[in-house]
């Protein structure tokens, strides 16, 4: 049998009609679960056996609603197979979730991740990428959802690298600076090695830092003034360009 709770009750689908019996011998089991009265208990296609707990119509099309999942009336429908994610839709499909492992990105949320990574404020890049998007609230969650998918942040991990390569900042590029700096003794070169740091970190070559900052793991872009210091070469200014960026509102 499988358990499932709903709204704090525990639900069972049997995996046959003998199952059932074992626990309601004279229950009535309905073969034709269409046109089963609701609370009734019935035999799905592949041989379970659920209660129907809800009935109705949305959109003209007759549903029932069971431990499986949501079931079209109509007479191509079947119910069989696992409990679905999600009970409240047709697909069964978990949209928060799916939304959430996705692997491929679509054409608006490409776009979005090359705003961020070219600069924009990641409000800014959403209203850009989804120009029907309106209510503030709205923006905030997605962008907020977004920046946690890791499909989002390779994405602009590969723009950032983009940049990067565009001024031949390459991992090889840093490793011989570093190696430069530490077979130094001058102490003045501590500004430089900390621009390097920070550039091995824009990179991926380092881990990330906790507090959030205008770098690639905050998902902020260079700014315009970073990018002219990138392709002028100063690595070192850099370093005091960069500023903390505040925590995205957090939501379930």
């Amino acid at each position: 049998m499988k358990k499932r709770i709903i709204k704090d009750k525990e639900h069972i689908v049997y995996e046959n009609i003998d199952e059932l019996r074992q626990v309601m011998p004279k229950q009535k089991i309905y073969k034709d679960w269409r046109n089963a009265p609701l609370l009734s208990w019935i035999l799905t296609d592949d041989g379970q056996v659920c209660q129907i707990l809800d009935k109705g119509a949305l959109n003209n099309r007759e549903y029932i609603r069971t431990a499986i999942g949501m079931h079209n009336c109509a007479p191509s429908s079947r119910i069989e197979g696992e409990l679905r994610d999600n009970i409240y839709n047709f697909n069964g499909v978990n949209s928060k979730k799916h939304f959430k492992e996705r692997k491929d990105p679509t054409k608006q949320e490409f776009l979005f991740a090359k705003y961020v990574a070219k600069g924009d404020g990641v409000v800014d890049a959403y209203k850009q990428a989804f120009p029907a998007a309106k209510s503030k609230e709205y923006i905030t969650t997605q962008t907020n959802l977004l920046l946690k998918t890791k499909r989002i942040k390779q994405l602009i991990d590969k723009e950032i690298e983009k940049l990067l390569e565009k001024v031949e900042v390459t991992p090889q590029y840093l490793l011989e600076k570093t190696k430069e700096i530490v077979d130094k003794v001058d102490v003045k070169d501590n500004d430089k090695l900390n621009s390097i740091k920070i550039l091995m970190e824009l990179s991926g070559m380092l881990n990330k830092k906790e507090k959030q900052t205008e770098s690639i793991q905050l998902f902020s872009g260079f700014s315009d003034k970073q990018l002219k210091l990138l392709e002028g070469g100063n690595v070192k200014k850099i370093a005091e360009q960069t500023r903390e960026v505040p925590d995205m509102p957090e939501t379930d």
